[in-house]
């Protein structure tokens, strides 16, 4: 959801790419254009680790000054084109870890949400080849528009009886502008659109989002090569073409993103190995998931036979029984807890309750002075839930919540209203209000 946590990374985004086409104008002031771009998208980064504008506006700052760099080495502004080039093959490989993460869990994507690891590096690697293609993209927008405004009033003519057609004529410039530009970024955007800050529509159609992000990318990336190895290499006609820094060849690129993207994706199975053996065993995690549909039908049932009341004045307190051998199972102790202000005692306890390995965050979150949400994200028992028809868990509550609302209870003495949890793909959402106000 975009809000006020977002305006830093917005105006990244506003300012960076004005700086690329000032950079004809006025490259000192592009410069420190480019600057503040890159504070914005640092500022909106450290305050949403997710913000993709701010991400964006920090690549196009970026971008310009490398553009900058370039003249002032006295490079040839070719060399530039190789820059995005490069942007494309590092995008490129994690686009293809992403489809490969995506492939090894194609029988059923369900069985990413008990992944934990790779379902945070499968999250990591979508946002980084988003931020990549959509600042390639508004690179290759902006780049044609300067040239138009700035740079070909000032072009000198070429010698009579010297053919200089228009760069869109060029067989590879027309193809790539078409269906490795306007398609590719039409496609992308099909598939991020939808998938933006929408948990359930990653995993409903996850199947069908993931392959057309990765065609755009394909598309995008083969006519990019194609036009650089083919077109501007071997030289355009009275434009000295200097050869290429790293990328010496149209195979050398082609191998270094599928390596990039072949490490990636080995590293992420790797990361999650790593994070499931910190957290419960296998066996124990297949265990709770069992237990967490056979609870789903307990409290169902019990809500038809004595009704809601029932649960709150017999299942709330039981749980507060289990709340200290479940504490000693977190390496806390509730003595300490009860020394620490609600909020804070709230948060560590969720924090650990992550750590076990059954979620990927557990958030607390005050909506007022009475009232709070509990949300678990990246929750590996959705992939129960996912097995469960909607209307049977109509009105359940998620047990993150439960045990919040039992430590609550158990810091204050104070009785809590729970709403039925707002289930999604990857978690659920849960707000609780205190019966009377908080001290």
């Amino acid at each position: 959801m975009l809000g006020k946590r977002n305006l830093p990374g917005f105006a990244g985004l506003l300012v960076g790419l004005p700086s690329l086409m000032i950079i004809a104008i006025d490259p000192m002031f592009a410069m420190y254009i480019a600057l503040g771009a890159i504070a914005l998208g640092i500022a909106g980064l450290a305050i949403s680790k997710n913000d993709v504008p701010g991400s964006i506006g920090l690549m196009c700052g970026v971008s310009t000054i490398v553009r900058i760099l370039y003249q002032h080495l006295h490079m040839s502004p070719l060399n530039h084109i190789e820059y995005l080039v490069l942007l494309a093959v590092i995008g490129y490989g994690f686009a293809i870890a992403n489809e490969c993460i995506g492939i090894s869990n194609i029988k059923d994507l369900n069985q990413l949400k008990s992944q934990l690891g790779l379902a945070r590096l499968h999250k990591i690697y979508g946002r980084v080849e988003t931020v990549l293609f959509l600042t390639i993209s508004a690179i290759c927008i902006t780049e044609p528009l300067k040239l138009l405004a700035f740079d070909l009033p000032s072009t000198v003519p070429p010698p009579p009886g010297i053919l200089q057609p228009p760069l869109i004529a060029y067989p590879t410039v027309f193809w790539h502008t078409f269906i490795g530009g306007i398609l590719p970024f039409g496609l992308f955007l099909v598939k991020v659109i939808p998938a933006f800050g929408n948990k359930d529509a990653i995993f409903k159609y996850g199947m069908v989002l993931g392959p057309i992000g990765f065609v755009a990318w394909t598309l995008a990336y083969f006519t990019s090569l194609i036009d650089y190895f083919f077109l501007v290499v071997p030289g355009l006609p009275m434009i000295f073409t200097p050869p290429p820094l790293v990328l010496p060849n149209m195979p050398w690129a082609i191998a270094t993103s599928v390596a990039i993207g072949l490490i990636l994706f080995l590293y992420a199975k790797t990361f999650n190995a790593r994070a499931t053996g910190t957290g419960i065993t296998p066996k124990t995690h297949g265990v709770a998931l069992i237990l967490h549909g056979v609870s789903f039908g307990y409290e169902t049932a019990a809500k038809e036979l004595v009704g809601a009341p029932v649960l709150y004045k017999y299942v709330y307190p039981y749980t507060y029984k289990s709340l200290d051998k479940l504490s000693i199972f977190l390496g806390l102790d509730i003595e300490a807890l009860k020394k620490m202000d609600v909020n804070e005692a709230l948060e560590l306890y969720m924090k650990k309750c992550a750590s076990i390995g059954m979620a990927e965050q557990i958030k607390v979150k005050w909506t007022s002075a009475d009232s709070f949400s509990v949300e678990s994200i990246n929750c590996s028992t959705a992939a129960v839930r996912s097995k469960i028809p909607k209307e049977e868990i109509k009105g359940s509550i998620c047990p993150w919540a439960l045990l919040a609302a039992s430590l609550f209870n158990k810091l204050t003495g104070k009785d809590l209203e729970i709403s039925a949890s707002e289930f999604n793909e990857i978690g659920a959402r849960t707000e609780l209000k205190v019966k009377d106000a908080r001290a």
